[in-house]
């Protein structure tokens, strides 16, 4: 397995033209962000594992933008210091002609939004079963993105469910 980390380049200078990076960095990159969330999902089933369902949100929450900031990085071709996405970036990210995709932008949305506090809705305790739904539909969105970032089935995001676990 390889491991992917940021090069030292990426952070000391803040002005990052294109033609400063290779495209060995630019995938470094991408896949920083896909190990990213890779790891934030694998957080969140520890907590859910621990009947800690609301850090199990905001983990799928994250894991899904990290991800996202990976497909910036991959239809940019650029490497920003910073990558601040809010929902309403999501769209033309996510949803292409090519690929519509509308519901899987409105399930990070509403997660996103779940997240956010906003509403007492968010404030209800989870029940295991929407947990587990919530993991799995995160972990489908993780797989279809990480197939647009990387060709290669090995270096694409790897499911954390097995085909036992839940639907």
């Amino acid at each position: 397995m390889k491991h992917y980390s940021l090069s030292p380049q990426l952070h000391s200078d803040s002005d990052f033209k294109l033609s400063k990076y290779s495209d060995t960095y630019i995938f470094n990159c991408m896949m920083d962000f896909q190990k990213l969330a890779e790891y934030q999902i694998k957080l969140a089933q520890m907590m859910r594992d621990h009947n800690q369902f609301q850090n199990c949100l905001i983990l799928c929450d994250q894991a899904m933008f990290s991800m996202a900031k990976a497909i910036y990085v991959h239809r940019n071709q650029i490497i920003p210091l910073y990558i601040r996405l809010s929902v309403t970036d999501l769209f033309p990210l996510i949803h292409t002609e090519a690929e519509p995709n509308l519901d899987m932008v409105l399930f990070i949305g509403t997660v996103h939004y779940l997240v956010s506090g906003e509403d007492d809705v968010s404030k209800e305790p989870m029940k295991l079963g929407e947990v587990d739904k919530l993991l799995y539909k995160t972990d489908h969105v993780l797989k279809h993105l990480s197939r647009r970032i990387v060709a290669d089935p090995n270096e694409q995001y790897q499911s954390i469910l097995t085909k036992n676990q839940v639907k």
